[in-house]
């Protein structure tokens, strides 16, 4: 059971956090039930993509379990998934298109490492924005539908299928997840989702190095990714000095709900109407970046000035929720005055 004490405790019944099992038989029972010759290499590199989920969803799991797990092991297990996942299934980050940085990546051991690097940082990245009811599971259904539509475009039957046979069993979560929020991810869950979108991503890009530029994949994970760098940054900064790995209740998510939904829109609502409208807010954000990513795939200059529109929404969204916070301990203030 996930308690409701905490920083980012936003429930108000202690709720199972073992979503990350029922993902785990959604995900075994669609590689099983896959039709016998269903496009070829679709159900071989499905099952590559769950043997490398192995060490990031049992140190996830065993988070939810026993709560001890240092965010330094973690760290490390869904590093580990995304090492494995590179040496099973062939696929690795070779090239971004920078001059000098692409010769150190054509170097085998370099450019595993590099891709266990940025496997790791997205499978925490959706780990951070799991904090409200549909948040993680709706955003990530949003990457595995885009990048299904990506692979689409360039005729990739095999990445396609994968992304939208990883968004049903979402949705099959999300189900019972949203809107009252029956059970959680988890740990173990969030870790396996944003290491499977990490995976799914690398191996389209590295399988259509033409059609598809490995920085448009930074944009389909654009908002989990804005929003841990962003958070890192807060943390480490100099009014607040805080350990990076520490949690807190200063993610924009947690400002939209406090701000927006429980003092502007829905005062009076009960706790879960007011934990379910949050998640909205943010499926709509996390699609512009994704917009970016569909219609220019290849194209370096318009996904990196994409990429820069996107933090630009985040900062100015960020700044108005502060704002927000502002105006309203002021009223407060008179108020009790």
């Amino acid at each position: 059971m996930d308690g409701t004490r905490g920083v980012q405790k936003f429930h108000t019944v202690p709720t199972p956090r073992i979503g990350g099992i029922a993902l785990l038989v959604g995900f075994v029972g669609a590689w099983v039930a896959l039709p016998h010759g269903y496009t070829k290499g679709t159900a071989t590199l499905f099952g590559l993509l769950l043997i490398g989920a192995t060490p990031a969803f049992a140190a996830g799991l065993l988070e939810d379990f026993t709560k001890n797990v240092s965010v330094k092991v973690r760290l490390a297990a869904t590093a580990a998934s995304g090492l494995l996942a590179a040496i099973i299934t062939g696929y690795w980050v070779n090239s971004v298109d920078v001059p000098g940085v692409d010769w150190f990546l054509a170097l085998a051991p370099v450019g595993i490492l590099f891709t266990a690097f940025a496997v790791a940082g997205i499978a925490n990245s959706v780990n951070i924005i799991d904090g409200f009811n549909g948040l993680a599971s709706g955003v990530v259904i949003l990457m595995l539908l885009t990048l299904a539509a990506i692979a689409y475009r360039v005729d990739d039957l095999v990445i396609l299928n994968l992304g939208l046979l990883g968004a049903a069993v979402v949705f099959g979560f999300m189900a019972v997840n949203y809107p009252k929020g029956y059970i959680f991810l988890g740990d173990a869950g969030a870790y396996s989702l944003g290491y499977y979108v990490a995976v799914l991503a690398v191996a389209l890009a590295m399988r259509n190095p033409v059609d598809v530029s490995p920085w448009a994949m930074l944009l389909v994970c654009g908002y989990p990714f804005i929003e841990t760098v962003f958070s890192i940054y807060r943390r480490v900064s100099r009014k607040r000095k805080h350990n990076p790995g520490c949690p807190d209740a200063s993610h924009l998510h947690s400002l939209i709900y406090r701000r927006v939904v429980s003092r502007k829109l829905m005062p009076n609502a009960p706790a879960w109407q007011r934990n379910a409208y949050t998640a909205p807010f943010l499926w709509v954000y996390s699609f512009i970046p994704m917009l970016g990513a569909i219609f220019w795939p290849e194209s370096i200059g318009m996904v990196v000035a994409w990429l820069l529109i996107s933090f630009v929404v985040y900062q100015r969204m960020y700044r108005r929720m502060l704002r927000l916070s502002i105006y309203f301990r002021k009223r407060k203030a008179v108020g009790s005055i």
